[in-house]
């Protein structure tokens, strides 16, 4: 079970638990997927958190865009709003 500060998990448990050859993984890969984490203060639980999350797309042949941003993006709304920017058109479609 995928433990995140005490608790489980559920999307991280249930998705490592998905078969590979479950429906939803065609389904999964008709959208697009964004996972982004920076490397600064108070982002140790969203690091790990999301590289579990890398390795379990990965395994499962889910396709998703999973981005570790620097050492000096912090967990606050100044970065969030950057990754925003940068992240919409390619969820919008207005990008490859």
């Amino acid at each position: 079970r995928a433990v995140v500060n005490g608790n489980v998990a559920p999307t991280v448990d249930f998705l490592a638990n998905l078969p590979k050859d479950h429906p939803y993984i065609s389904l999964y890969n008709q959208k697009k997927i964004v996972l982004c984490v920076g490397q600064g203060r108070w982002e140790d639980e969203g690091r790990r958190t999301t590289a579990i999350m890398r390795d379990i797309f990965a395994g499962k042949g889910i396709h998703a865009w999973v981005d570790f941003w620097g050492y000096d993006v912090d967990h606050d709304w100044c970065w969030w709003k950057k990754q925003l920017r940068y992240f919409l058109p390619y969820v919008l479609g207005e990008q490859g």
